[in-house]
């Protein structure tokens, strides 16, 4: 059995994840052996070792494929998009990326060879090793197509990780011949247009690209009402001529109860003031865009709006 004292180095070594390598464990080549033989530790990749008592997660898988391409791999694609907050979820296997010429296989692990990786490009989050949120929206279009980097896009602009003016310069500074993924970001960042500004939010851009396609007359923007004196609200897409709001309900509406409230006040304020408003949410944006079109459609002809 292991002594405490090789327990508190493991505890210490995989604080991260349940993740060390053997450059960071402090124990000798046989006591790893010998705690690799009794379960005290697993070994993952050569060199890199996971505590069973950490649980497993896509994060820790990450970070031991990352740990095994040392020193110069780095989250790549949707692996870095998931660890940005980017998207959701981390893909089944790890993404990583090495410059060229260097590893060329982990097993279980997805290893792209770049010959355009710099060291600026990478950084640090949640302690494993990462290229930078821009580099990523690029490299997304490699995996993805424009809608999905369209939906990192705006994430990313919403937690402040960049402007869309940064993810114009990075692709207009990164754009030369076999450099793949610009085409797929490039498109993405037009996607996100609505009218001369980005989408606000992932929902309101998949209404703009999905129900908004089929048949429906221009719509204003993130139109500013103002009600009374003092009060001023905005609604995502409405035609003013009939007062007529459409708003589409992500789940960063619903985040509290002040929200709710706040929410269902301005509706209501709204409705006081004369307009009729529809609500759609996301199952119904994405999955009956031609449904939630006709449904407004029939209202605008209700309201006598001329087509």
């Amino acid at each position: 059995m292991p002594t405490p004292e090789t327990l508190r180095e493991i505890r210490r070594a995989t604080r991260h994840h349940g993740i060390t390598d053997c450059d960071q464990l402090r124990l000798s080549q046989r006591q790893k052996d010998d705690c690799c033989a009794n379960g005290t530790l697993e070994r993952r990749h050569e060199g890199v070792y996971a505590d069973p008592a950490f649980p497993r997660s896509p994060a820790q898988d990450l970070a031991a494929g990352v740990a095994a391409a040392r020193p110069f791999g780095a989250a790549w694609s949707r692996s870095s998009a998931a660890l940005w907050g980017l998207r959701d979820e981390h893909p089944q296997v790890p993404e990583i990326v090495v410059p060229y010429g260097k590893v060329r296989v982990i097993p279980g692990v997805s290893v792209r060879r770049s010959r355009v990786l710099e060291p600026s490009m990478i950084t640090t989050r949640d302690h494993i090793r990462v290229v930078k949120p821009l580099i990523t929206i690029v490299d997304l279009g490699v995996m993805l197509d424009a809608r999905e980097v369209g939906d990192a896009i705006i994430r990313g602009r919403q937690k402040r990780l960049f402007s869309i003016g940064d993810v114009h310069a990075t692709i207009a500074r990164y754009a030369r011949p076999g450099r793949t993924g610009i085409a797929v970001a490039r498109e993405a960042a037009k996607l996100i247009m609505i009218g001369d500004r980005p989408a606000d939010s992932v929902l309101e851009f998949r209404f703009h690209i999905g129900p908004a396609r089929h048949g429906l007359p221009p719509y204003r923007y993130q139109h500013e009402v103002r009600i009374g004196t003092r009060r001023k609200f905005r609604i995502d897409f409405a035609y003013p001529e009939v007062m007529l709001a459409i708003e589409v309900d992500g789940a960063e509406k619903r985040l509290s109860a002040e929200s709710l409230a706040y929410d269902n006040a301005r509706a209501n304020q709204l409705v006081l003031a004369g307009w009729t408003i529809l609500r759609f949410g996301w199952a119904e944006v994405t999955m009956q865009p031609a449904t939630v079109a006709a449904e407004i459609l029939l209202k605008l002809g209700q309201l006598g709006y001329g087509f």
